[in-house]
Parts: C-alpha cells; sequence; structure tokens
C-alpha cells in the first residue's frame, strides 16, 4: 500500500495509479481479487488502518466507511505488531492534500471521463454543513438541502458571481506572489503532475516499487553481516553482495528521479496581462486545472435573507495550498473523501 500512497502524494491523480496496477505483464489484483478502481485508492488513503489503527463502521453510514476505534479510555488502539511501521502520517497527509485537488487531469483525460460544464464544479463547499454544493444552470446550492438532508445553513449562491470572484481571487494571488513564494512551487508540482500520463504513472509506480526493493536489500545484507552471516570464511562473498546491493539501490532511485513529475514553468501566472491572456486562449478543462493549482476549497456562507448584492469578501472563504488547512483537524475520514 505504501507505494500507493506515495505515487499519489507525488502527484498521480487516483484513476491514473489504478490504471498502472491494472496493466502491464503483471499486474496487481486489486480488492477482492477484481481490477483496481479509483474509489479503491480513495478508500485507501482515508482508511485509518493504514496509520496503523483499529477501526470500526461509523454508525449510520450505509456506504461502510470506517472511523478509527477507541477504548473504553478514549484511546486510539493500534492494530500493529511490535516493530511494524504505518504509512508515515506526513506522507499519508501529503497524499491526501493532492488527492483532494484532482478532480480532473488534462483535458484529453478529462474528456474520456466525461463533460463539465461549470467552472468550480466539486470545489464549493457549504459552510454550513462542510458538504458540496452541486452547480445547477444559475447557482451552486448545498447538495445535502438538495436531497433532503439537514443543514444548520445551506449556501445557495449565483454560479456566475462566485465564479468571477474566485476567478479574480486566483488572478490576485497569483499576480502578488514572489519569485521563492511557495504558492509557485505548489503550482509548478500541481501543474506538473497533471499532465502525467498513465503510462508516466506505470512506470512511476514500478518506479518507486523498485526502490523499496534495492532500500530493503541493503537493509538485510547490512543484519546479516551484523549477525555474523558473513564471518569467515563466507567472508569473501561479501565484498560483491554489497557492490551489488549498492548499484541496485543507485539505479532505483535514478529511476525515481527520472520518473518523478518535473516542474514546470509557471512564470507566466506571475502577471496580470500574460496571465489573463492565457485565461482567455483557454478551454473549460483547461481553466478547471488552472484554478484548481493553489486553492484546495472554496467556503461559501449562506447569504443573509433579503440581502440580494453578493458581497464575496463577507461570503467566500478560499482555503490556498501554501497556508494549513483550517479543516484539517475537524474533517473526518467521510469529510475528506466528499472533498476529494
Amino acid at each position: 500500500m505504501l507505494h500507493i500512497v506515495e505515487s499519489v502524494a507525488l502527484g498521480f491523480a487516483e484513476r491514473m495509479v489504478a490504471k498502472a496496477l491494472n496493466s502491464g505483464p503483471a499486474p496487481i489484483a486489486g480488492p477482492g481479487g477484481g481490477a483496481w478502481q479509483a474509489n479503491a485508492i480513495s478508500r485507501i488513503l482515508h482508511n485509518p488502518v493504514y496509520e496503523g489503527w483499529q477501526v470500526a463502521p461509523r454508525r449510520g453510514n450505509p456506504k461502510g466507511r470506517f472511523q478509527p476505534y477507541p477504548d473504553n479510555e478514549g484511546n486510539l488502539v493500534s492494530v500493529f505488531a511490535e516493530g511494524v511501521e504505518p504509512i508515515p502520517p506526513d506522507l499519508m497527509a501529503r497524499a491526501r492534500q493532492v488527492a483532494a485537488g484532482q478532480a480532473f487531469t488534462t483535458p484529453e483525460q478529462a474528456g474520456r471521463i466525461g463533460t463539465v460544464t461549470q467552472l468550480l464544479t466539486d470545489s464549493v463547499k457549504c459552510r454550513g454543513c462542510r458538504g458540496g454544493a452541486s452547480p445547477d444552470s444559475k447557482n451552486y446550492r448545498c447538495w445535502r438541502a438538495i436531497q433532503g438532508v439537514p443543514c444548520d445553513a445551506p449556501v445557495s449562491v449565483t454560479r456566475s458571481v462566485l465564479e468571477t470572484y474566485v476567478t479574480e481571487a486566483w488572478f490576485t494571488k497569483m499576480n502578488t506572489a514572489q519569485p521563492d513564494d511557495p504558492i509557485l512551487q505548489i503550482a509548478a508540482e500541481r501543474w506538473a503532475g497533471l499532465q502525467q500520463e498513465p503510462a508516466d504513472a506505470e512506470r512511476m509506480a514500478k518506479a518507486v516499487s523498485a526502490l523499496k526493493a534495492a532500500e530493503a536489500g541493503v537493509e538485510r545484507l547490512a543484519k546479516q553481516q551484523a549477525n555474523g552471516f558473513f564471518d569467515p570464511p563466507f567472508d569473501t562473498h561479501l565484498p560483491r553482495l554489497q557492490v551489488e546491493a549498492r548499484a541496485a539501490l543507485a539505479k532505483a532511485k535514478k529511476e525515481v528521479a527520472e520518473a518523478t513529475p518535473k516542474q514546470l514553468d509557471v512564470s507566466f501566472l506571475m502577471e496580470d496581462a500574460t496571465i489573463r491572456a492565457s485565461w482567455e486562449e483557454a478551454a473549460l478543462p483547461l481553466r478547471r486545472d488552472l484554478l484548481r493549482l493553489v486553492p484546495r476549497r472554496v467556503v461559501v456562507t449562506k447569504g443573509r435573507r433579503g440581502y440580494n448584492v453578493f458581497d464575496g469578501d463577507e461570503r467566500v472563504e478560499i482555503h490556498w495550498l501554501d497556508s494549513p488547512d483550517p479543516w484539517a483537524s475537524a474533517l473526518t475520514p467521510e469529510d475528506l473523501e466528499q472533498a476529494a
């Protein structure tokens, strides 16, 4: 599971990882023995068991999603044997963060998945329930309210005014960035990741797997040496094995470096004239990709009754990726899946 999480953290979309696992001369069987699906990758990212915690079905959840299981004193219960390491929390957090911004990849891939006609589809969240806000012909509306599910303050906002406000905020965010601003680093990394084709995802998955095997080989050799496995007369084999292990490790590191998505030049995003010119020339799928480079989500508050003028500064809060996630501590795995 580690290489799955690492692949997503490096910028590969969940469906690309699934396709890589299903392809090649030796495809890897998915859950239940069938083919991998993107939603299976998402469940791995949001299942606490891979972080080492015992899980239990979330009460009242017909989809069977899980939550950490606390003991009678409220402490989380570990399921790993002593010495077994879970997936590093920072790596898992990075993978979840990356997956949350990958509703679509390149325009060509988006076309294969289906046509999306709204600029902020999957990005708008309702402040009242933290669920999604679904677009219709004129508005973005709290999907829970649409489905008849209770929401304390269901949002409804005119689609055109919200899209204009968010686009202008994005222009401003990028135009005011300095050359060494972390936001440009994030934009470059995510833009490079969006350009990766399924073949590149497969190559990356294999390279990461080979690297892990090479690292394990070096560690195993060191432990054998420490335990006297290569004491005389068997010490004559040790130099050759060490050279082979180091060569395998160096080769694997090189393959990972070559397969890692390369940063692209996003300096055009720093000038108002060039960014607006690029925006005007871009089709909707490309605009969606550009707009998702640095915002984590767009949170909209319910408007005041009888107040028909849209005040974006009052009603809209954009969570940018270069700042700590204000929802991170309160989000459940279920919420994170909905935000993805």
